[in-house]
C-alpha cells in the first residue's frame, strides 16, 4: 500500500468539507447550508480531479455516491445530519464488505494490494505463487482484511450516535478527527504488520 498516495487522496476529501463548513459558519451561514456547501466542495473537487486525470476511480465514485445519498436523505427527512452520517454509513458498509470477503474466502485487501502493484508483473507473479502455496501468506491478507473491516465498522458504530447527540458545530470537526484517526491507526498498523509478516511468509 502506497501510504503517500493514499494520504494525498484521502486527506483533501476528508478535510475540505470541514474547512468549508467552519469558513461558512464564520461568515454567519446557518448550520444546514454550511454542511451542504462543505459536502458540495468535496463533490466538486472529486469531479475536477476525475476530469483532469481522465479517470473516474472507485474512490471518486464512493465520494460522489456518498454525497448524493446524503443529500437525498437530508432533503427527504429534513435532517442535515445525514450529510455527516453518510461517511460513517459508507465506512460501516465498507467494513461489512471487508468482513464478508473473509467469509467468502477471498480477502478484499489482497485484491486491493494486487491492484496497487499492477505495474510490477514480477511481484504479481510471485504473489500469485505464494497465494497458492503459502498458508502464512494468505493469513497475512486475511488478518489485514479482518482488522480493516472491524476498524471501519467500529468507527461507524461509534461516530453515528455522536453525530445525533452532539451539536453540529462540534461534530463537524470531531467527525473528521475520528475519521482521520481511524484511518491513521489502520494505515500505520497495516504498514508495520505487512512489512513484518510478508517477509516471513515469503521466506517460508
Amino acid at each position: 500500500m502506497n501510504k503517500s498516495i493514499l494520504l494525498k487522496t484521502l486527506v483533501p476529501d476528508v478535510v475540505l468539507p470541514v474547512a468549508v463548513y467552519y469558513a461558512c459558519r464564520r461568515f454567519g451561514v446557518d448550520e444546514e447550508l454550511s454542511l451542504l456547501l462543505g459536502a458540495a466542495a468535496a463533490f466538486v473537487r472529486v469531479l475536477i480531479a476525475a476530469v483532469v486525470r481522465r479517470q473516474f476511480n472507485g474512490l471518486a465514485a464512493l465520494v460522489c455516491a456518498g454525497f448524493v445519498a446524503g443529500l437525498l436523505l437530508a432533503f427527504v427527512t429534513g435532517d442535515p445530519r445525514f450529510l455527516l452520517a453518510k461517511e460513517s454509513l459508507l465506512s460501516g458498509m465498507l467494513g461489512l464488505l471487508l468482513l464478508g470477503s473473509c467469509l467468502a474466502g477471498k480477502p478484499l485487501m489482497y485484491a486491493v494490494m494486487r491492484r496497487l502493484t499492477a505495474g510490477d508483473p514480477g511481484k504479481l507473479a510471485e504473489w500469485e505463487r505464494l497465494w497458492q502455496s503459502a498458508p502464512q501468506f494468505r493469513k497475512v491478507f486475511l488478518t489485514l482484511t479482518l482488522v480493516w473491516g472491524a476498524g471501519l465498522l467500529t468507527e461507524s458504530i461509534i461516530r453515528i450516535p455522536l453525530i445525533y447527540s452532539l451539536p453540529l458545530d462540534v461534530m463537524a470537526g470531531l467527525s473528521t478527527v475520528l475519521q482521520l484517526a481511524t484511518f491513521a491507526l489502520l494505515i500505520g498498523w497495516s504498514l508495520l504488520y505487512r512489512r513484518q509478516r510478508l517477509g516471513r511468509a515469503a521466506a517460508r
